[in-house]
């Protein structure tokens, strides 16, 4: 039996998917705190030191761009987690955002987004909704256009996309507002990008705008939480403790981690051993970890591999030519974990991957963890490995989502148009004689078809009138075929209109399916829209 929860994105617009419920939010932070009581010295002493820099380095972080005068750092409370990719996401993830804000205030605690800027970006630039004329026709139909913010084609991580063109980041409000003119006439690029262009002129990185973008006009909205990227929490000498405490027991990890993988795709029917993440592999005495190497200089991530030579844990990329390498003295690990923090550096950034980033963020870093549906599924996995290396019972979260649709759409059903036009198509070729109301058809071949259809009518015996039949069988229905035939040669013209109706109505499906869709960029939406409904969806109305 598949024990693991299933999450899906809500159907209708303006609903959402908070599971757990809000009202339970409190109760699940308790749960989770009382846990963590639990967990032994390792865990406390952890949690202390790692918290503390968290709260240090979100503020510093934050207030470089925001007010951050409301935090009581005497008085912080506990602490709510969300994070995500810097990346223009839909408002079903933004909403998460405003939700963290909201049970944050709730518990008394503070919420704090995690900036996954170690994910690899896809790209640098969105798809937007527009039905400004387009292609050889010059048509106004609903399309999608793509709108560039720089020439980059991604396939680094966030925090390695260095701006290349300042003339498509700079105009780039402009241009997705010209773009959705006719479907958004508000979109809020416009406040966001003025935030976008201050954050630039700061770090000179996309992903960092962006995100310091979304967060400023967080700020102006009145949310109260902070950020910080989760390649600033990578510097510390807690998560380097934490890392060490897996690379130290790799061979014990990798089993772990393996096992679960495989019941996971077990239990989902999943074929492809890279879902939802491949296993860990060995070889020549190398380890591979839950890591990514990676550098300024060399920003294509790589694999990392661990071995021991006598008592140092050795780090690498195992690149053929000039890897990148450190060597860890394990034999005092906490001596071991301040040396690994010391070592990493601009050209050796050692990153974790999705599920241990989870897996820090839950159980170090806060007491209640935001999901979105993705994250939800995957991190059951994460709660296996964590539990069966550590010997922990995993920290409880939440996943929140929503799905919200452009504002104004009128929906119409097309697919009962589409049905009833595809079934006369057919029609024309098998029934023709249905349409024997609006197009004059052949009067003797109408009633010959009529006469060797009554033949195979059924009387209260219940045996056909074999009599009547032509013999063979054969003959019958070769007549009738061919009657079919000669009357769907008279249908021509309707054949035609009908499939231009059918053609008609199938572009009008894919515009208004175009439309509906919850993956569009938050920021083609109107600011005021998307708040009012996120207050809804919170209960704040």
């Amino acid at each position: 039996m598949n024990s693991y929860r299933q999450y899906r994105a809500p159907v209708e617009n303006g609903s959402s998917l908070i599971e757990p419920p809000l009202s339970d939010a409190a109760d699940l932070l308790g749960s989770n705190v009382a846990k963590s009581a639990e967990q032994g010295p390792f865990w406390d002493s952890l949690r202390t030191r790692a918290r503390a820099s968290l709260i240090e380095d979100a503020i510093r972080y934050t207030s470089a761009y925001r007010d951050t005068s409301w935090v009581d750092v005497e008085s912080i409370g506990p602490i709510v987690m969300a994070g995500h990719q810097p990346s223009l996401f839909h408002p079903g993830v933004w909403f998460k955002n405003f939700a963290l804000d909201d049970i944050a205030r709730r518990v008394g605690g503070i919420g704090i987004n995690l900036v996954v800027d170690n994910d690899v970006a896809s790209g640098s630039s969105i798809r937007v909704p527009s039905v400004r004329p387009h292609g050889a026709t010059g048509a106004a139909q609903p399309h999608y256009e793509v709108v560039s913010y720089d020439e980059a084609g991604g396939g680094v991580p966030y925090e390695q996309t260095t701006v290349r063109r300042r003339d498509l980041f700079d105009h780039f409000d402009e241009a997705v507002a010209e773009a959705v003119c006719g479907v958004v006439d508000d979109p809020s690029v416009t406040r966001l990008w003025r935030h976008a262009l201050s954050a630039i002129d700061r770090c000179g990185v996309a992903g960092c705008a962006l995100a310091q973008a979304r967060h400023g006009l967080e700020g102006e909205l009145g949310l109260r939480t902070l950020e910080l990227p989760l390649g600033v929490v990578c510097r510390t000498s807690a998560y380097a403790e934490f890392v060490l405490a897996i690379l130290t027991e790799l061979p014990r990890f990798h089993g772990c981690y393996n096992d679960s993988a495989d019941r996971y795709r077990s239990a989902h029917g999943i074929r492809s051993s890279a879902h939802p993440v491949p296993n860990l592999a060995e070889q020549d005495g190398w380890f591979e970890a839950p890591l990514w190497i990676y550098g300024n200089d060399s920003p294509d991530r790589k694999a990392a591999w661990v071995k021991m030579s006598d008592d140092h844990l050795v780090i690498s990329d195992r690149v053929a030519e000039g890897p990148r390498e450190l060597r860890i003295d394990v034999r005092h690990p906490k001596l071991a974990a301040e040396q690994l923090s010391n070592l990493v550096s601009p050209n050796f950034k050692l990153r974790p991957r999705a599920l241990v980033t989870t897996m820090y963020a839950r159980m170090v870093l806060s007491d209640l963890f935001l999901h979105g549906i993705g994250g939800g599924k995957y991190d059951q996995l994460g709660d296996q490995i964590c539990a069966e290396f550590f010997q922990v019972e995993p920290l409880q979260f939440m996943v929140i989502s929503a799905t919200i649709q452009l504002p104004g759409l009128v929906k119409v059903d097309h697919d009962k148009r589409i049905r009833s036009l595809r079934r006369q198509l057919r029609d024309l070729v098998f029934q023709p004689e249905r349409f024997a109301d609006r197009v004059d058809l052949d009067e003797n071949l109408l009633a010959r078809k009529a006469e060797l259809i009554a033949m195979v009518a059924t009387p209260k015996s219940g045996d056909l009138l074999a009599s009547k039949m032509p013999a063979p069988k054969k003959q019958w229905h070769d007549e009738i075929a061919t009657i079919n035939a000669e009357l769907s040669k008279q249908l021509d013209q309707l054949r035609g209109q009908l499939r231009s109706e059918l053609a008609e109505s199938e572009r009008a499906h894919a515009a208004q399916r175009l439309m509906a869709s919850r993956e569009h960029p938050f920021c083609v939406f109107p600011i005021d829209y998307l708040q009012t409904t996120y207050a809804k969806l919170l209960g704040q109305d």
